[in-house]
This record gives structure tokens, C-alpha cells and sequence, in this order.
């Protein structure tokens, strides 16, 4: 029989105060995201799960998940994330998103989302099967 391995699980509260040892899996109970050490980022490095969120109420984004809005609110952002890890949106066919109530991405408090050379202070949503990726690069999140 093979080995087993410990991962360390804890709520994504107690991961963000905890630096995983280069290597080190760790596993986000409360988001059930992955993440894996490099022995210096507080929280770990996320790993690219397959699998996504359904967003049908406001809420809060983890770095490196997928997340699919069916209904029209609010997805907002992480204050932090380690260099180079995105977030990516879709908006379903059936979230009766529209311009004069679209899905919103936004950031946290104080920043905004870089667009080429544009900021703006939320993203709105409102074309059916859109799919957008947000890339946390220098310190603030960017629209690729």
C-alpha cells in the first residue's frame, strides 16, 4: 500500500496567516481551493482547479478560481494575491444580466481594475457567455 500524505486544511482565514513550506500543499476548506508553498508567500501559491463557482449572490473571489454568474451581482476581488495569479468570470446565458443591472467585478477598497491604459472602479457584465480574466500583477488586478 502507498503512502499516505497529509495536506494541511484549514478555513481560508487561518491559510492567510500561515506560510506553507516550499512544496507544502495546503487545501482552503471553506473556498475547497489548493494551494502550494513556496516557503515565503503568506497563504501559499494557488493551483488551477477544474472546477468553478456559481455566483448567485455578492461575494468574495480566491485567487486562481473560476467563478459563473447566474444572477446579475457582485464578485469582488481580493485585496492581495501572489504575482501572476487571475480570476476568471463568466456570465451565463440565463443571469438576466442587463445594463441597467449587470454583473459586477470589483476590486477591493481603494484600488481599481487596470484596462489597457483606463482604470475603472468595477467591471460590469452584461453580454451572455462572456468570459473574462483578471490578473493580479504589481500589487492591483488588471482586466487581460
Amino acid at each position: 500500500m502507498g503512502r499516505r500524505i497529509q495536506f494541511r486544511r484549514n478555513p481560508e482565514a487561518t491559510r492567510l496567516q500561515t506560510v506553507l513550506g516550499n512544496g507544502e500543499p495546503g487545501f482552503s476548506t471553506d473556498t475547497k481551493q489548493l494551494y502550494v508553498g513556496d516557503g515565503e508567500t503568506l497563504g501559499g501559491v494557488p493551483v488551477l482547479m477544474g472546477f468553478y463557482q456559481v455566483v448567485e449572490n455578492d461575494m468574495g473571489a480566491v485567487a486562481g478560481g473560476t467563478y459563473l454568474f447566474a444572477t446579475a451581482c457582485t464578485l469582488h476581488l481580493p485585496q492581495t494575491a501572489p504575482e501572476g495569479s487571475h480570476i476568471t468570470v463568466k456570465l451565463l446565458s440565463n443571469a438576466g444580466a442587463s445594463k441597467a443591472s449587470p454583473a459586477k467585478v470589483c476590486p477591493p477598497s481603494g484600488q481599481s481594475i487596470g484596462r489597457g491604459e483606463e482604470a475603472g472602479s468595477e467591471y460590469h457584465m452584461t453580454i451572455p457567455n462572456t468570459q473574462r480574466d483578471f490578473i493580479f500583477v504589481q500589487g492591483g488586478w488588471i482586466l487581460a
